[in-house]
């Protein structure tokens, strides 16, 4: 299993998240202040999963996530209200909701290599399954894009093997 490693720049609030996610199961292996001191433990570790504010003294959850080494993903909490997904990095809006996030911790914790890591091909069949759900569902991609996380989260597998699924079904439809 993944090392995870909280970095909230109050302590306070650090501890109620270390406490929700030990409550559940997991361990948390660090707790820090800086992305700097994140930095620094995961150069020592193999893979793990950063779950952190938005915004940290030093850095933001964005440059952080770049300058990781593979095999990290970060969860970062939004004050603004945005969820989006990039590359190694998730941002759930605060509030947060308590199932979804320890889902998401629960399957990044749990997943062999980087979750959200996608190569060239993997993006193009995500983009094209999001379509496929768009024309089907008369959604928009922001939309589709929240159902293929939501559907992964609760299945437990990658949005691109739901992605080939969804382009798969749609092509024996027709």
């Amino acid at each position: 299993m993944k090392d995870i490693i909280i970095a909230y720049p109050v302590k306070s609030v650090a501890m109620q998240l270390r406490s929700m996610i030990e409550d559940e199961g997991f361990h948390v292996s660090y707790v820090c202040a800086r992305g700097a001191s994140v930095l620094s433990v995961a150069q020592g570790l193999n893979e793990g999963v950063i779950i952190c504010a938005s915004i940290l003294s030093d850095m933001s959850a964005g440059v952080l996530a770049e300058n990781l080494p593979v095999g990290f993903d970060i969860i970062a909490l939004s004050k603004n209200g945005a969820e989006s997904y990039m590359g190694n990095l998730i941002s759930l809006p605060l509030p947060v909701n308590r199932e979804e996030f320890l889902n998401t911790v629960a399957v990044l914790v749990s997943a062999r290599s980087g979750f959200t890591r996608r190569k060239d091909n993997e993006s193009e069949l995500i983009s094209n399954a999001k379509t496929v759900l768009m024309n089907q569902r008369n959604i928009t991609e922001t939309q589709a894009h929240k159902y293929l996380q939501s559907q992964s989260m609760k299945t437990g597998k990658k949005m691109v093997e739901l992605a080939r699924e969804i382009i798969n079904d749609f092509t024996d439809q027709n």
